[in-house]
């Protein structure tokens, strides 16, 4: 009977320990009740205490050293630096294990100056839209960030425009271009066309027409068309000479469109929070 008893409260105690979750707290906590979906919660009470990893001296990352084998998700904080320049090399931070390998875990922080596209329409975090404002008008921790940038009375305006590298003698946030350009005589090929017919000794021309009225020949003489019918004529003769024509292109001095496609956004630079 008493086997039986001991048994059962050692069933009763496994399962305590299967199901536990955990608190920890560095005083009397007001809700000592473990989060439903934790396992582990820690709480400073004063709000003045944080978790300190463990810290280890890593070698490489696709060494596991000082942990004997590659074990995923196991976390660290790497206090060595070694071949920092290195694609294996490790310096001072947090390092999770995937299995294979450790790898940084890296918070990327922008740095004042950055640009950025965004479809979000005003600014946030620290990012501020590029349209035109007095620098003036900024909160006061973004205005001496945007006068070191030197803009230093409003923001660039990048409504309807591209980004474009600055070249060295461009002011920063300066604006050119154009989307469209109509071509002048400068930009077409340096090439001339001349037309001219032979030179021919006296003769005359023939001609058909089916129009009305009356048609006028270089050599001054007029002939009547006839309306309902096709009627084959010929100008007096003349002396020898040549011909010269002209061919009008039809053109219209319609600007060329210079955009390519796009996708419209939003463009920010990051002035600090």
């Amino acid at each position: 009977m008493k086997k039986i008893n001991y048994i059962s409260i050692l069933l009763i105690a496994l399962c305590n320990i299967l199901q536990a979750q955990v608190k920890i707290t560095d005083g009397v906590s007001s809700s000592p009740t473990v989060h439903k979906d934790a396992i582990l919660e820690l709480e400073s009470i004063n709000k003045n205490k944080g978790l300190i990893m463990p810290k280890v001296s890593l070698t490489a990352t696709d060494n596991p050293s000082p942990i004997p084998t590659h074990i995923a998700g196991l976390t660290v904080y790497n206090t060595n630096i070694a071949n920092p320049t290195a694609a294996t090399g490790v310096t001072p931070g947090f390092y999770y294990n995937d299995g294979i390998s450790w790898n940084r875990l890296e918070v990327q922080i922008p740095n004042v100056g950055d640009i950025k596209y965004s479809s979000l329409p005003t600014d946030h975090d620290g990012w501020y839209l590029l349209n035109g404002r007095q620098i003036n008008s900024l909160p006061a921790t973004a205005q001496p960030n945007a006068s070191a940038l030197g803009f230093t009375n409003t923001l660039p305006n990048s409504t309807d425009r591209y980004l474009k590298a600055k070249t060295g003698t461009e002011v920063l946030g300066s604006t050119a271009g154009n989307t469209n350009i109509i071509l002048t005589q400068a930009n077409l090929p340096n090439t001339a066309y001349n037309v001219s017919t032979l030179s021919s000794p006296t003769h005359n021309h023939t001609y058909s027409d089916r129009a009305s009225g009356a048609i006028q020949s270089s050599e001054s003489s007029v002939t009547g068309v006839i309306d309902n019918g096709s009627t084959n004529s010929t100008t007096s003769s003349a002396g020898a000479h040549t011909h010269t024509f002209s061919i009008p292109l039809g053109g219209s001095g319609t600007p060329l469109d210079l955009e390519p496609k796009y996708l419209s956004a939003y463009i920010f630079v990051y002035l600090g929070q």
